[in-house]
């Protein structure tokens, strides 16, 4: 049963009423709605809180915008065990292949979603969202929350020939009889924006780790001082001989294409 609030009268359902409140009362059931059950002409907000404006049904408006429900009333959510779980089969389904990343095997040259994505996040990394992002970074690694890794761990970690990179790159070898010619075809000037200073090689098609990774026999890291000097001078040599490919770059250009080494 449901009773109109003007006159009192009952009703089997709220389609009898409706009808009964515009005939009788010469409203539509929404003003009725509005001026005595709201008591407001402003239309609901969704109660999630996101402030969107809610519809109108037959006979009130809906509570929640569409797919909100889950936002407020979402018990497997707010279930730490659930989570967990959940987490651990993506991270398991990543691992054989079952699930992969929207953006696997894909480049902004081949793909326009992946250049869009790029442009659009590197528009809103602006200075200030930087400066912030290293401040929480440092602190989170100060207090342990984001552990530091080493060696094999790290993320950019290429099977330990960083100090034989160190120590190739170091050569004036590689200087007069790599690096040197590359700049003089290139005009001693960035091939990308022609700035002419500070000068940089880049390798654009072997990557230098992949050039000392080849010298390292059997995939056993050398240990002592004398054997790195002998990879990276036979690395020096590979350059010269091979004519390895490389271009010239000022600072700003090679960053952005190595912004974690910082050459800028």
């Amino acid at each position: 049963m449901t009773t109109c609030i003007i006159c009192k009268k009952e009703f089997k359902n709220g389609g009898v009423m409706a009808r009964h409140i515009i005939v009788n009362h010469q409203m539509t059931y929404r003003e009725y709605y509005h001026k005595y059950i709201l008591q407001s002409d402003s239309i609901p907000k969704c109660e999630c809180g996101c402030g969107a404006e809610m519809t109108w049904t037959s006979m009130e408006y809906r509570k929640f915008a569409k797919g909100h429900y889950s936002r407020v009333h979402n018990n497997w959510g707010h279930n730490p065990k659930a989570i967990e779980k959940s987490a651990e089969t993506r991270r398991q389904q990543y691992a054989s292949g079952e699930r992969k990343v929207w953006n696997d095997g894909l480049t902004k040259d081949i793909n326009e979603s992946v250049k869009l994505n790029g442009e659009l996040r590197a528009k809103a990394y602006t200075p200030d969202i930087k400066k912030e992002y290293a401040s929480r970074m440092s602190k989170n690694r100060l207090d342990g929350t984001v552990p530091t890794l080493h060696g094999p761990d790290h993320s950019q970690w290429k099977g330990g020939v960083s100090e034989i990179n160190v120590l190739a790159r170091s050569r004036v070898k590689l200087y007069k009889e790599w690096k040197y010619p590359i700049m003089v075809r290139d005009g001693f000037k960035c091939v990308k924006c022609g700035e002419t200073k500070p000068l940089h090689v880049h390798h654009d098609k072997e990557e230098m780790c992949e050039i000392i990774a080849r010298h390292i026999v059997d995939d056993i890291k050398p240990k002592t001082f004398e054997e790195k000097e002998i990879i990276a001078d036979a690395v020096v040599d590979y350059h010269i001989n091979n004519k390895v490919s490389g271009i010239t770059l000022c600072g700003k250009c090679h960053n952005d294409l190595h912004p974690s080494l910082n050459f800028s």
